[in-house]
């Protein structure tokens, strides 16, 4: 077992109460001499652990503290305050106090005599050669002490009693060191100077204000000997010039800042001042060297538009070659490199929407695209939500309708070619019991986002599976919606037409409450919170607005995506962590989206009952050239569809109730509980020593991680300053930003694959 200064000096202090009782008597007291008062901050620490540790000096009887008379009463324990032990043998601290003085009765002042007579009736607390302890002596004493090599320098003298109240109780602090020197003293006392050195680029001397002089003066000595500056903001250029060019200790400076460049905002504007005029290097230091790059991409992606598909794919190579690197660069995280972040999307995208695939049957064009077909849909999103800005929008758009648009055009003509042959995948529907007790709505859940949301799944260790399977048509939610809830037996197959909402077999139209009514009356709750949900009961929840979004905001809607991720996430989680086993996740339809618009197909308004944007219900007797196919609710009934990506209006980019792919193909997601398995890990103890936190827990396995985070699930919100977070011997210290001090966060306990398995929370430094 490691042990601390702390440890070390209580052992020795015992050790100098210990007297062989046949030959001596017990000594009445142990004098502790410390001529240049290098223990007196730890002194307070150590009386936890000594009740009778007196200090001799002005009268503070609540410190312990007072004058030889006072001393002298204590010793005697004529004051109602000396209620320790009678086997306790008092120790006196005698800061400021030297051997010699002690012996020197002559010249010892009147109010010091009183004690003088404790030198023959006690014991003196010295070293083995007679010289009293000091720091260095103690750390390097290898009998009594820690036995290790310490700098002679006055520095590093110096440094030991700075630092000796951040170092004296941690047992870790000193393992592995060959020497102890002031460098290594000074960061241990400012262990957080990186994030300190970019807060005063930042703010300036104001920063330091808040620190005491003697910390501000280790500030000062570590910024002259690690990073050879000096801290005046007269010289702030130059200064950031040594940050940009990551040389040395600065490539840590670098590191940190590159880590959260947000936290720093002003150090942009400081690193376009200081970017040498030759000779730039590294880079990725110097903003103006990424926004050149970004618009010579702007350029070559403009001239990319205007190539067949085909002649995409090798250009998106070389582009990514010259530019994909930039995605690692602070500007990127700055959201100042976004055609560098869409790229990567582009050429997937790119080369997805080239490959062959089989279409001569709908079993082919769907397993084409459940495997394959769907990650062009995501690239597609995901390079038009990397970007912001109108002009890097049009620049995505002008590739998506060169690229995209085809693609999407042509899958979608040869699947209603295919339905138009065999319309069994959607006339041979039939309403089935719901078997499953806890069914989750996620409504407009493309097949494409189930897919991308199983693999967020998987990495949380979720055990998921997915299946495919084909809306009830029109793809819009009035008839989508009761086909995949539990109450989808009750709904008449011979309904009457009604803008596409159709009644139960007791003639009430699906309208909410009628919905709801009929849940209850197969046995589900509709749940709206969280105590809603009981084990044992049968559930159903609804989330989402995507499809709102989508026809609020048109292809803007890309951006909603990942928040509704979240939510779903913290559903499904909040669910199992109310003791639900599993649960079913269910959509009404998805949608096509095409930035830019979609191609507007002309259906006068008099031909038709009802026209929504891509199906319609055609007058008796009018005459189309369209696509015409059952309704769910009642076959009698024919809806006339847009034909391929066509809409019934003008200027929309997102659509759904016509017959595609991307509207009719509905994912199922089936998620079972990962905690009924989990081992009974957990957070035992936390305790804060200033800014560094340390963990202990209960049967981990070593490996495990723990991260102190301001959001329990998002990773991005972690405040600690090390990437190692692996525990061993379940026990782990961990910095945090100093940023974060006395703040809410929540110390979280995975498994080596981040699954959380338990949480507490904390006060920052408290």
């Amino acid at each position: 077992m490691t042990n601390s200064i702390y440890d070390k000096v209580v052992k020795a202090l015992n050790q100098a109460k210990q007297h062989n009782g046949n030959v001596m008597v017990k000594p009445e007291v142990i004098l502790w001499l410390d001529p240049e008062s290098v223990w007196a901050s730890v002194i307070p620490t150590l009386q936890e652990s000594f009740p009778a540790l007196l200090i001799y000096g002005i009268y503070e009887p609540a410190k312990r503290q007072g004058p030889a008379i006072w001393i002298k009463c204590m010793v005697a324990k004529t004051l109602p305050e000396a209620n320790w032990s009678d086997t306790e043998v008092p120790i006196i601290y005698l800061p400021g106090i030297s051997k010699n003085e002690l012996k020197n009765i002559q010249n010892a002042g009147l109010d010091f005599q009183p004690l003088i007579e404790y030198q023959y009736t006690g014991t003196i607390f010295t070293q083995e050669n007679g010289k009293e302890w000091t720091i260095n002596a103690f750390l390097q004493n290898s009998s009594i002490g820690l036995g290790m090599k310490v700098s002679q320098d006055s520095s590093t003298k110096y440094a030991l009693v700075k630092a000796l109240p951040s170092i004296f109780q941690d047992p870790e602090v000193l393992i592995g060191r060959t020497i102890i020197d002031a460098e290594y003293l000074n960061n241990q006392l400012f262990p957080n100077i990186t994030p300190t050195i970019l807060k005063w680029i930042c703010k300036g001397d104001s920063e330091l204000l808040s620190l005491d002089v003697g910390k501000r003066e280790v500030f000062y000595n570590l910024c002259k000997s690690q990073y050879d500056f000096e801290p005046d903001y007269k010289n702030i250029v130059a200064i950031v010039e040594k940050l940009g060019s990551q040389k040395n200790a600065w490539k840590y400076v670098w590191q940190q800042y590159a880590n959260a460049p947000k936290k720093f905002p002003e150090i942009q504007e400081y690193l376009r001042l200081a970017k040498p005029a030759m000779f730039a290097i590294p880079e990725e230091s110097w903003p103006q060297i990424n926004e050149e790059k970004e618009e010579e991409l702007r350029k070559a992606l403009t001239a990319v538009s205007k190539l067949l598909p085909k002649e995409t794919v090798a250009k998106f190579k070389l582009l990514e070659s010259q530019h994909g690197f930039r995605r690692q660069w602070v500007w990127a995280e700055l959201g100042q490199a976004p055609l560098a972040n869409a790229l990567v999307f582009l050429k997937i995208m790119a080369e997805k929407a080239n490959e062959a695939y089989p279409f001569s049957s709908i079993s082919d064009l769907k397993e084409y695209y459940i495997s394959s077909g769907y990650q062009v849909d995501q690239a597609m999103r995901k390079a038009l939500s990397a970007v912001k800005s109108e002009k890097d929008k049009e620049v995505i758009k002008s590739l998506i309708s060169s690229i995209y648009k085809p693609w999407l055009e042509t899958i979608t003509l040869k699947f209603q070619s295919l339905v138009e042959k065999d319309t069994s995948i959607f006339t041979n529907q039939s309403a089935q019991s719901e078997s499953e007790s806890f069914v989750l709505f996620v409504d407009a859940f493309r097949f494409e986002l189930a897919k991308e949301f199983v693999t967020i799944l998987t990495e949380k260790r979720y055990k998921v599976a997915i299946e495919a399977g084909w809306s009830a048509i029109p793809s819009l939610t009035p008839t989508a919606k009761p086909n995949v809830s539990p109450m989808a037996p009750d709904v008449s197959t011979e309904s009457i037409f009604n803008d596409f909402r159709p009644q139960l077999k007791s003639n009430k139209s699906v309208l909410t409450p009628v919905f709801r009514e009929a849940l209850a009356a197969n046995n589900f709750v509709n749940v709206t919170s969280a105590a809603d949900i009981i084990p044992g009961q049968n559930h159903w929840q609804e989330i989402g607005d995507i499809d709102t979004k989508g026809h609020e905001e048109q292809s803007g809607m890309v951006k909603r995506i990942d928040e509704l991720f979240e939510q779903v996430l913290e559903i499904i989680e909040t669910a199992f962590q109310k003791g639900i086993k599993k649960i079913k996740v269910v959509t009404d339809h998805g949608w096509l989206l095409l930035p830019g618009g979609l191609p507007k197909e002309e259906l006068k308004k008099d031909l038709t009952e009802t026209r929504w944007g891509r199906c319609a219900l055609i007058k008796e007797g009018a005459k189309t050239d369209l696509m015409y196919l059952p309704w769910r609710w009642n076959k009698s009934i024919l809806i006339a569809y847009a034909p391929g990506i066509s809409f019934f209006k003008r200027n929309e980019e997102y659509a759904h109730g016509g017959i595609s792919l991307h509207e009719c193909l509905i994912p199922t997601l089936f998620i079972e509980n990962p905690y009924s398995a989990v081992i009974s890990a957990k957070i035992k103890e936390i305790k804060w020593v200033n800014l560094k936190c340390v963990i202990n827990t209960e049967d981990v396995p070593d490996g495990y991680l723990v991260d102190i985070r301001t959001r329990y699930n998002d990773a991005n919100s972690s405040i600690v300053l090390s990437s190692n977070k692996s525990i061993k011997g379940n026990k782990i210290s961990l910095m945090v930003d100093d940023g974060a001090e006395s703040q809410a966060a929540v110390i979280v306990l995975m498994d080596e694959k981040e699954m959380i398995l338990d949480k507490t929370t904390t006060m920052v430094g408290e």
